[in-house]
């Protein structure tokens, strides 16, 4: 049976791959999108957008579908279907699908990721109505209001120092008395006067029928509870890269994102590129994600000439 062969396969249909496929449908290279789940990733959950780059605020389920329409409009080749494995197979690479099998000369990671969640009752139904994984999309909406963040490494001190000067009231849990987060950021947190540090306590139930009301939480000697009332939560425990199907030695970094060089999106790996959230290198924005793209198609051109 012959192979379905491409020039490049993309996996992921978020900002980064939309912007990638929009590129390359410019080109003559024969390129295919996968995508398991929803059109732009991640935008979708977001209420509001207020921080790309040009354009008005705007909710993220209709920048999602602006950017998706942006896709169709350029009749985007995209297969929708959830990939298993990626694996090299002499000097191409395999896609394995739930029910099928690709094959691509060149590959480019744009999966993405998805926030760690803390475990508890109500938290998928509080999202979007007083919980939220994201204080630079959302923190606006807590305008002198009282927010709860869990978490005590740099994301979640990051995301606090911006909730801050938002809020009227901030309350940190942490499950240590110790933070993981660099000194400097748990000294600018310390500074401000409207933060209050809560540790050793683990979030123990969310309170609320229809939207986030209050925390219960514990603390993890004495096993006291102890209730906090507000009016937002803010999970920041840290991302889980979105790269459990790539099984190739030396793509990822102890903490599963692809190891990727910024200047070209190149992977350690020849043939294979990674864009947006899934890097190693951090900053997660959509603006980010497209600039990757960029940079990806002209490696991608460089490297196929051949």
């Amino acid at each position: 049976m012959e192979k379905e062969l491409y020039d490049v396969i993309i996996i992921g249909l978020g900002p980064g791959g939309i912007k990638l496929g929009l590129e390359l449908s410019q080109t003559k290279l024969n390129f295919l999108i996968i995508e398991k789940g929803m059109p732009s990733g991640k935008v979708n959950i977001a209420p509001r957008v207020d921080n790309y780059y040009s354009h008005p605020p705007i909710s993220g389920p209709a920048l999602a579908m602006q950017l998706f329409k942006q896709a169709l409009d350029a009749k985007v080749p995209v297969l929708y279907d959830e990939v298993l494995s990626l694996t090299q197979v002499d000097n191409l690479f395999k896609v394995q699908l739930l029910q099928s099998e690709l094959f691509a000369k060149r590959v480019v990671i744009a999966s993405g990721t998805k926030e760690k969640k803390i475990g508890l009752a109500k938290e998928d139904k509080f999202l979007g109505h007083g919980l939220s994984y994201c204080a630079l999309c959302d923190g606006h909406f807590y305008q002198d209001k009282d927010v709860v963040v869990i978490g005590g490494g740099n994301s979640a001190f990051k995301e606090a120092i911006h909730l801050s000067d938002i809020v009227h009231k901030l309350y940190l849990v942490h499950r240590r008395n110790e933070y993981r987060a660099e000194k400097y950021l748990v000294e600018e947190l310390k500074s401000k006067n409207n933060v209050e540090f809560i540790t050793p306590y683990i979030p123990l139930k969310l309170l609320g029928e229809t939207e986030f009301q209050g925390v219960e939480i514990q603390n993890v000697n004495t096993k006291e509870i102890r209730t906090i009332v507000a009016d937002g939560i803010f999970p920041l425990v840290g991302q889980i890269p979105n790269t459990q199907f790539v099984n190739i030695p030396g793509l990822l970094d102890a903490y599963g994102n692809v190891i990727t060089n910024h200047d070209d999106a190149r992977t350690p790996v020849f043939g294979i590129y990674a864009i947006g959230d899934v890097t190693n290198y951090g900053l997660r924005q959509i603006y980010v994600a497209e600039e990757d793209a960029l940079k990806a198609k002209k490696s991608l051109i460089n490297d196929l000439k051949d």
